[in-house]
């Protein structure tokens, strides 16, 4: 049988289950069973080792997400894989990396929902920029092509309120050559720069390869704190006000306001990016708050990587005046980062009225997906972890108290096949992030099942 000789150890700390999955891994990698060859079922083995069915059941599930095994439906588990030890990945890589693992279940944030993609319409635009051939055999402009800037200014001003004129918005390939520009622009005046914590990351690893000081802001339920703020020094404040950490939800415009007078009164700068402002689902978007009278004192950043596809590298910038004036007068020493054939499709879309189109479509598959996802979290985790939604990062957050830390939890479930978003660990409290943009619908229920069973034997 393939429970003998089976040892487990309730007293190693390594899961019982995850060790029966090692025996029997090692069995079907050793040759031991073969291709074909039917297991016990899952009552025999938790009677004969004195286990849980529970138990056993999440082994048997992780080697059918691995392909070791085969469930079908009224007869049983069977081996599925012809594998021998040297053919199974190692969990050393040669290449001086770990391989990625199957993933099977992407809760992750890399990928969009591809029902909402509007792929045969982007080729007929693209299409048509490459069919100019005296246009595209140029380089672009360095601030942007001017055909985009002039359709993001009517744009961000239409769907989120931001002031701002063509000549004042800077275009690039993502956000992070975009803060990189801003650094570059204020030199020695943004020697600290006060961000929410946890900040996004990308947005902090530019930060410190610039070498500037960086100082965490505490929050209360309606975001950064004023009084902190005015007490860090800092002469920068970088935040996302159309979701904040602190609340999962806008922050209010009394706080906003609040932000904006500190701007003023301590001549800082407000780097405002507003990461899926114009997503939000539940509710009417909140405008945003370079808008609220803070064109003087505010940088307002914009993206479209949830909005189109995460490969169009398209984002943009509405600088104040004084900083547009002097990125124009650098600007011959600046290359463009992003296509100008992109950029020429994309000024054509939304000047044809596309994007909102595109907007509607994809809040009434982020509402119901989103729904899916938390009443799903709630059947599985809702006895045991807080569950929250962060709308405009399209995620669903868990909160729970665990033996390990969220990025070991998430190296967990990666090696089971399934991919989560670790946030941080705080005294054995860690945070999860589940994300709904990309994943099928029909694959939730299986995953968040699975995830379940995988990572609960860390519930403290």
């Amino acid at each position: 049988m393939i429970y003998e000789p089976v040892f487990l150890d309730e007293h190693s700390g390594i899961p019982m289950y995850r060790q029966l999955y090692d025996s029997i891994k090692g069995k079907i990698c050793g040759g031991e069973l073969t291709v074909g060859e039917k297991l016990p079922s899952i009552r025999k083995i938790s009677d004969e080792l004195g286990v849980s069915r529970t138990t056993v059941e999440q082994a048997y599930q992780q080697l059918c997400v691995e392909g070791y095994l085969v469930s079908r439906p009224q007869s049983g588990y069977f081996v599925e894989a012809a594998v021998t030890e040297k053919n199974v990945p190692s969990s050393e890589d040669n290449s001086g990396g770990r391989p990625e693992p199957y993933v099977k279940y992407d809760f992750g944030s890399r990928y969009v929902d591809s029902r909402g993609s509007d792929l045969d319409l982007w080729r007929k635009y693209v299409r048509a920029v490459l069919s100019r051939e005296d246009t595209v055999s140029s380089y672009g402009h360095y601030q942007g092509e001017p055909e985009l800037r002039g359709q993001l200014a009517h744009y961000g001003s239409l769907l989120r309120g931001v002031n701002s004129t063509a000549d004042r918005i800077v275009i690039g390939a993502g956000v992070q050559p975009l803060l990189s520009l801003i650094c570059g622009l204020l030199g020695d005046r943004a020697g600290t720069v006060g961000i929410e914590s946890p900040c996004f990351p990308h947005a902090e690893r530019v930060f410190r390869d610039f070498r500037l000081n960086i100082t965490e802001l505490g929050q209360d339920k309606y975001g950064v704190i004023p009084q902190e703020l005015y007490d860090s020094g800092a002469d920068v404040l970088y935040i996302n006000p159309s979701n904040t950490e602190s609340m999962g939800r806008p922050m209010p415009v009394s706080r906003r306001a609040e932000l904006l007078r500190w701007a003023e009164c301590t001549n800082g700068l407000i780097i405002e990016d507003d990461y899926n402002g114009a997503l939000r689902f539940r509710s009417r978007p909140v405008p945003a708050m370079q808008g609220m009278g803070g064109g003087e004192r505010v940088i307002y950043l914009g993206s479209f990587s949830k909005l189109l596809m995460p490969s169009v590298r398209i984002s943009y910038m509405a600088l104040p005046p004084e900083l547009a004036a002097l990125y124009r007068s650098r600007g011959e020493s600046y290359n463009q980062t992003s296509s100008k054939i992109e950029q020429l499709a994309l000024a054509e879309y939304i000047r044809d009225g596309h994007i909102e189109k595109r907007l509607r479509r994809l809040r009434k598959i982020y509402s119901v997906k989103s729904e899916l996802l938390l009443s799903l979290l709630n059947e599985y985790f809702g006895k045991t972890a807080k569950i929250r939604l962060a709308e405009t990062a399209l995620c669903a957050e868990l909160s729970f108290g665990c033996r390990v830390s969220s990025a070991e939890l998430a190296s967990i479930a990666l090696d089971g096949g399934i991919r989560i978003i670790p946030m941080q660990t705080d005294g054995g409290f860690v945070k999860l992030r589940l994300s709904f943009a990309g994943i099928p619908p029909e694959k939730m229920p299986d995953g968040v099942r699975l995830l379940y069973g995988i990572i609960s034997p860390y519930f403290l």
